[in-house]
């Protein structure tokens, strides 16, 4: 989405699962959509692309995976070495790729190395770059030598204040629609929509601050958390946490399981909330998308803001 902003052409994308895939091709329309394993693909068909751009699952690293599951014990463990194969068949001038902290691109810089190009590895906070969540995540960025234009390793990506999240939905509807879109003000909304809290949940809401979650609030003595949990140690650190409306927020790997709290009102942010947080416009629609489904694919994805920016940065650092 931030490359396309920055004015890139998508000519072909790879995605496995097929409600994204339809996602991907309504909002980014590439020249290609193919949905498939990406295993599957040979991309000695794409030699005439720039650059390719990779996000392989983070499942088998991130912290958000039970420990017995993680590493090579998960099924998606070494598609990270795929964007190696891409780059090795399609020979692009420049390859990104974006993974969780608890990754260690060290075997993908080797090999990229060994293919002819300069590596450059780095965790980004993207709150730095206008994005209102403290969102830290590897960027690998890759480049032929014969196409930098006094490039030697770092990207100058300009720093930007984040907005106050509660700026970013302030106009939005008080609550979720019961259809999608619907409509307010004169405007069509997509995706307003979220979760119904039981009613045990629905009394605990209102006494969690802004800032804090649950277990926060209870380990700071706000909430006596015993009264309405019963072990509140086995929750996650994130479950029922309130966004400060004047401060970034954390990334909250599941905000339909950790039930992530609007800043003033006492109900889950809707997914249309959440997506002007991680900064996508209102025209990008999550449909067919389950509203679980929409909130997983948001948060798995790079604020747009952020892409935009790094885009922004490899074309000018880059001789085209």
């Amino acid at each position: 989405m931030g490359f396309k902003q920055a004015g890139f052409s998508i000519a072909v994308a790879v995605e496995l699962d097929d409600k994204r895939a339809s996602v991907y091709k309504r909002n980014i329309s590439p020249k290609e959509m193919i949905n498939a394993d990406v295993r599957e693909i040979d991309f000695s068909n794409y030699k005439d692309v720039d650059g390719i751009i990779a996000g392989p699952p983070c499942q088998p690293y991130s912290k958000a995976t039970p420990a017995s599951k993680r590493g090579d014990r998960h099924p998606y463990y070494g598609l990270d070495l795929e964007v190696v194969r891409a780059a090795k068949q399609a020979n692009p001038r420049f390859v990104v790729i974006e993974e969780v902290p608890a990754w260690r691109p060290n075997i993908i810089i080797n090999e990229l190395q060994k293919l002819g190009y300069c590596v450059h590895a780095e965790v980004y906070d993207m709150s730095i770059y206008g994005v209102p969540i403290r969102r830290r995540r590897w960027i690998v960025l890759a480049f032929k030598p014969e196409h930098a234009n006094g490039l030697t390793a770092k990207l100058n990506i300009p720093p930007e204040p984040p907005p106050k999240p509660i700026d970013l939905i302030k106009d939005l509807p008080p609550e979720p629609c019961n259809e999608d879109p619907c409509a307010h003000n004169g405007a069509i909304i997509f995706n307003h929509v979220n979760y119904s809290i039981n009613s045990k949940i629905k009394e605990l809401i209102p006494k969690i601050p802004p800032g804090h979650s649950l277990v926060t609030a209870h380990r700071a003595g706000l909430i006596d958390a015993s009264k309405y949990v019963k072990d509140i140690n086995k929750k996650h650190s994130y479950w029922l946490y309130r966004i400060h409306p004047m401060e970034p927020m954390p990334t909250v790997p599941h905000p339909r399981r950790s039930m992530l709290l609007h800043p003033i009102y006492d109900r889950m942010v809707t997914v249309r909330e959440l997506a002007r947080l991680y900064t996508y416009p209102d025209w990008f629609d999550f449909r067919p998308l389950s509203v679980d489904g929409m909130y997983r694919a948001i948060t798995d994805s790079v604020p747009p803001k952020f892409a935009e920016k790094l885009a922004e940065a490899l074309l000018r650092a880059l001789s085209w």
